[in-house]
C-alpha cells in the first residue's frame, strides 16, 4: 500500500484510545460487523495489544500489507504459534494479490488482476449489487459498509489466500469463501470448463449476511442451507430445484437411509471425503431451508436467525418455527415433503473438477474415468474432422455405456454428427436431454445456442449463448454470437458491452487507451 495511503489510514484512527476498545473490537470482527470494529478503532495504536487488533481490522479491509506489517511489530522478533500462522497468511494473502487492482460501484469493491478478469467486472457488480438489495432484507438486513470481494485468476493464489487445502478444491471442488468480512472468489477461467461463477458470488455473500445477522453463530449446515437455496434469489423470485445430479443422490440417500449427518458437515463442507458426499450434504440442507421457508412462510428463515443469534442451538431454532420446538418431527416432515417433490433418479455423476487447462474428456463425468471409451471419442473427432460423419457416429455410439452415467462431452459430439448429418431437430433434442442432466456444461449452452442461431430463432438463441457465457465467460466466439444478436434485436448498449468482452478476451485486457495528440 502506497505510503500517503497508509498515513491517510492511521490518521483515521488517531485520536484518544478508550479503555476496551480492542476487546469490544475484537468482538465485533468475530461477530461480523466490520463497521463496529472500524468504530471500535478510533485512538488505538500505542501498544502491541492494540497494532495486533489494527493489523486484524486492516486484514478485513483489504489492506493487506498494512496488517503484516502491524503484526509484525506487534509480534516481535520471534513470533510462535498462531501469530506465526497468522503473518504467514498475511504474508500468503500480500503474494497471491500482487498485482491487483481495485474499482468500486456503489456498495461494491471488486479486487482483481488486470487482464481477462475484466470480462468479470461488470456482472460482478450486478450480481453482489442485487444479493445485497434482495436476499439481505430477507435475512435480516445486509450489513453495513458495503461489499468487498477478491477474484483471484487462478486456483494456486485462491489456494494461498483462502488456507483451504488444495486437495479439498480438487475433491470438493470448493473455489469460494466467505471469511474476514470479504469474498474470495476463484475465477472461472481457473477451472478447465468454468462454473456458476455469478451464483457463486452470491452465495457467498450471503454467508456473510447470516454471519453478521447471527454474531457468527451459525453452524455450517444452516450457513450452507441458506447460502445454497438463497443463492438464485439475486436474479429471480423464487427457489430453483436442485440440478438432477444432486437430486438424484438424494433420491438414493432417502431410498437406503443413507444421508449425511449434519454434524458430519462440521467444520466445513470443503472438507468431507468425497464430491459425492459434499453434493449430497448441499442438497440436504438448501432442501431443509426451502422446506421451511415453504411450510411457514418467508421470514422463517430470519426468524430462525434471531434465535441462534441470541444462543439456541441451530437445530432446536429450526424446529421452533417449523415444527413447534420437536426438531424429530421437523427432520420427519422435512423427508415427508422430499418425496413428494419427485426427485429426480436417473443414474447421474459428478462433474469433475479440473484445476487449469484440460481437454473436455477430462472434465467429463464419464469419459474422464474411461479411457477405453475416450479413446472411441478421439477418434470420432478425427473422423469428424475428416468430414466423416457417418463414420464418427459409429465411434461416438462405441463410447456409450448403458450402465453408467451419461456424458455431456459425447451429447455435444453426437449432436455435431447429427447436424453434419442434417438432422438438426435430433441434435437439438439430444443437447437438450444432455442439459437437463448437466446444466453447468458449458459446451452443451454453446452448441444449442449456434443450432438455434441458425435455425432463426434467435431469441432462444441467445438464452443458451447467455448460459454458456455464465459457465465460462472467457469464450470469444460466444461473446460474439451474443453481440450479434444483441445488435440484430436492436440492443446496442449489450451489443457493444458483448463486443468489448470479445476484444479484452482476444487481446488479454482492455485496449490501451490512446494517447491525446500533441499539438504543434
Amino acid at each position: 500500500m502506497a505510503s500517503a495511503v497508509v498515513g491517510a489510514w492511521l490518521l483515521a484512527r488517531s485520536g484518544e484510545a478508550h479503555a476496551g476498545d480492542v476487546a469490544k473490537g475484537t468482538a465485533c470482527l468475530a461477530a461480523a460487523d466490520l463497521t463496529c470494529a472500524q468504530a471500535a478503532s478510533q485512538g488505538l495504536g500505542s501498544t502491541a495489544r492494540e497494532e495486533a487488533f489494527l493489523a486484524d481490522l486492516a486484514f478485513h479491509e483489504q489492506h493487506f500489507d498494512e496488517a503484516l506489517r502491524l503484526l509484525k511489530a506487534a509480534a516481535g522478533p520471534s513470533p510462535e504459534g498462531a501469530t506465526a500462522d497468522l503473518i504467514d497468511l498475511y504474508k500468503a494473502t500480500v503474494e497471491a494479490t500482487a498485482g491487483f487492482v481495485s474499482e468500486t460501484r456503489g456498495d461494491v469493491t471488486v479486487a482483481y488482476l488486470p487482464g481477462t478478469d475484466e470480462v468479470l467486472l461488470d456482472d460482478t457488480f450486478t450480481t453482489l449489487q442485487a444479493a445485497h438489495d434482495r436476499i439481505g432484507p430477507r435475512l435480516g438486513g445486509a450489513p453495513p459498509g458495503g461489499i468487498r470481494v477478491e477474484i483471484y485468476p487462478t486456483a494456486a493464489r485462491f489456494i494461498a489466500a483462502s488456507g483451504i487445502p488444495a486437495a479439498s478444491v480438487q475433491t470438493t471442488g470448493v473455489v469460494a469463501l466467505s471469511k474476514w468480512s470479504r469474498l474470495l472468489v476463484t475465477s472461472p477461467r481457473a477451472l478447465a470448463r468454468g462454473y456458476a461463477w455469478k451464483d457463486t458470488i452470491a452465495h457467498e455473500y450471503t454467508h456473510y449476511i447470516v454471519a453478521y445477522n447471527t454474531g457468527d453463530k451459525a453452524p455450517v449446515w444452516l450457513q450452507e442451507g441458506i447460502a445454497r437455496s438463497h443463492e438464485v434469489l439475486w436474479r429471480r423470485d423464487g427457489f430453483e430445484d436442485l440440478p438432477a445430479y444432486q437430486q438424484s443422490l438424494l433420491a438414493g440417500a432417502l431410498a437406503h437411509d443413507t444421508l449425511v449427518p449434519l454434524e458430519r458437515m462440521n467444520p466445513s463442507m470443503a472438507f468431507l471425503p468425497s464430491a459425492e458426499m459434499a453434493s449430497l450434504a448441499f442438497a440436504q440442507v438448501a432442501t431443509m431451508i426451502q422446506y421451511l421457508d415453504t411450510s411457514v412462510g418467508a421470514d422463517a428463515v430470519k426468524h430462525a436467525l434471531v434465535e441462534v443469534r441470541a444462543g439456541k442451538d441451530a437445530l432446536a431454532a429450526v424446529a421452533d418455527i417449523g415444527a413447534g420446538g420437536n426438531s424429530d418431527a421437523f427432520l420427519a416432515g422435512w423427508k415427508a415433503w422430499l418425496r413428494t417433490q419427485k426427485l429426480v433418479a436417473r443414474d447421474l455423476a459428478a462433474m469433475p473438477t479440473v484445476i487449469g487447462e484440460s481437454d473436455d474428456l477430462a472434465t467429463d463425468p464419464l469419459l474422464a474415468g474411461r479411457k477405453d471409451l475416450a479413446g472411441f471419442v478421439r477418434l470420432g473427432d478425427l473422423l469428424l474432422t475428416a468430414h466423416k460423419p457417418q463414420a464418427a457416429l459409429i465411434e461416438y455410439q462405441k463410447a456409450s455405456d448403458d450402465k453408467a452415467p451419461a456424458s455431456p462431452a459425447l451429447g455435444v459430439r453426437l449432436a455435431r454428427v447429427y447436424h453434419a448429418l442434417g438432422d438438426d431437430l435430433r441434435a437439438i433434442s439430444t443437447l437438450q436431454a444432455t442439459i437437463a442432466d448437466y446444466p453447468e456444461y458449458a459446451s452443451s449452452h454453446k452448441e444449442l445456442g449456434d443450432l438455434l442461431e441458425r435455425a432463426g430463432k434467435r431469441d432462444d438463441a441467445t438464452t443458451e449463448y447467455l448460459a454458456s457465457a455464465d459457465i465460462n465467460p472467457f469464450d470469444p466466439d460466444v461473446q460474439t454470437a451474443l453481440a450479434t444478436l444483441y445488435a440484430a434485436s436492436g440492443n446496442a448498449a449489450e451489443a457493444a458491452r458483448r463486443q468489448r468482452y470479445e476484444r479484452i478476451l482476444r487481446l488479454g485486457g482492455s485496449p490501451p487507451t490512446a494517447a491525446p495528440e500533441k499539438k504543434p
